[in-house]
């Protein structure tokens, strides 16, 4: 299925917004959605909800051989799924190219930066050494993929927790939860990512775009950040050219965003701990419950609208109802009939009364027939007995 053409007018309407400094969705242009994480009962399950987007990702690990070129380090897999579920014109178990950039992105950000410790991984060196896959599912597309996929993904590397191994001699043996604690990644910083979408041929920006913005705008910035304000990754594409304080007043402003979301995932984590410890169940339930998982259970943002002549109008309009009510109320009146019963009669809007509407028009004329033929009666016997006094003639 192909996706949704954009009309030149909702084109025209999103500019002419931006320009006016302006968002559909009410925010600033420097705002960010609500952002929500939940972990799940696994270890290294998170979902992550920015606005109506939604990525649920999982990371598990198994024993493989290590790769030739290093192998005294550990493998690190991210595997980005956007199917039909996000979108309806994505397809399901085929790569789009949107699916590829975002993967890349996240690759860049988080393996090529070194964020997990890989030699940390290794269990024999040439031989034996941990792969760890990260899957990344979007269930809800609303723009800014890349965004709250790079905060799941960080959320849940930091949640993972691998088994622990002893090795005797030849033979390795891999312990379930149960029977060792569990040993977590070692990672030596957090990035995220934060994007930013261009118009007006690079003077304005807008974080935190939704699917309407991206498909607008005319350039698209990502930046990878930690907390260090360390540039991890850097993507850049579009039509339109930015000069280089643009770009570096985009990831200045970047790294506030970036800290706020690594002070948030490190909160998250203290207090799944803390319910672990605690012996509370921890799931995905919560989402349910609190509708944070339904993309209709969504907060809208207020927009403020221009109220001159409102009141007035209401009013009006009001005036208009009470006077229609009380004309159906006036247009009826309960007549009573014996005791305990009365019926429904409709009154003329001129007081001259007229025919029973509750019997049908056949019966109401038969009826109107026979009172012209009773009346008639009394008119013929009053014409008979007259006439003993006069002489009728009969030919």
């Amino acid at each position: 299925m192909r996706e949704k053409i954009l009309t030149n007018v909702e084109k025209s309407f999103v500019n002419k917004c931006i320009s006016q400094n302006l968002r559909i969705d009410g925010r600033r242009m420097n705002d960010f959605r609500a952002l929500k994480l939940f972990f799940g009962s696994e270890w290294g399950s998170a979902h992550v909800a920015l606005g109506e987007t939604r990525v649920l990702v999982q990371v598990s690990c198994e024993v493989v051989q290590p790769k030739a070129v290093r192998p005294q380090e550990g493998l690190l897999n991210i595997n980005v799924d956007i199917g039909p579920m996000a979108a309806a014109h994505f397809e399901a178990g085929r790569s789009s190219d949107e699916t590829i950039q975002i993967n890349r992105i996240l690759e860049r950000a988080f393996k090529d930066s070194r964020c997990v410790d890989l030699e940390s991984l290794c269990l024999v060196a040439e031989e034996k050494v941990w792969s760890v896959r990260v899957d990344v599912n979007v269930l809800n597309h609303d723009g800014n993929i890349i965004d709250c996929a790079s905060v799941a993904v960080l959320a849940a590397l930091a949640h993972f927790r691998r088994p622990d191994v002893t090795w005797s001699g030849t033979e390795f043996t891999i312990h379930s939860h149960a029977e060792k604690d569990p040993i977590p990644l070692v990672l030596h910083h957090f990035p995220v990512c934060v994007s930013y979408v261009i118009f007006q041929d690079g003077t304005i920006s807008c974080a935190d775009p939704t699917d309407l913005e991206e498909r607008v705008a005319q350039a698209k910035v990502v930046f990878g950040l930690n907390s260090y304000q360390e540039l991890c990754g850097l993507h850049l594409g579009g039509v339109t050219l930015l000069s280089a304080g643009f770009v570096i007043d985009l990831a200045s402003r970047g790294v506030k965003h970036a800290k706020n979301h690594i002070e948030m995932i490190k909160n998250c984590l203290e207090e799944d701990s803390k319910k672990r410890q605690e012996g509370e169940r921890v799931s995905f339930v919560k989402c349910l419950t609190m509708g944070g998982i339904k993309s209709s259970h969504q907060e809208r943002l207020p927009i403020k609208l221009p109220t001159r002549g409102v009141g007035e109008r209401r009013k009006k309009v009001k005036t208009e109802a009470e006077e229609d009510e009380k004309m159906e109320e006036d247009a009826f009146e309960i007549q009573p009939i014996a005791a305990g019963s009365a019926v429904l009669m409709e009154v003329d809007n001129f007081g001259l009364g007229g025919p029973n509407k509750w019997i049908p028009e056949e019966e109401n004329s038969s009826s109107t027939s026979e009172n012209e033929e009773v009346d008639e009666k009394p008119r013929r016997m009053k014409r008979e007995s007259g006439s003993e006094e006069e002489t009728t003639v009969t030919v």
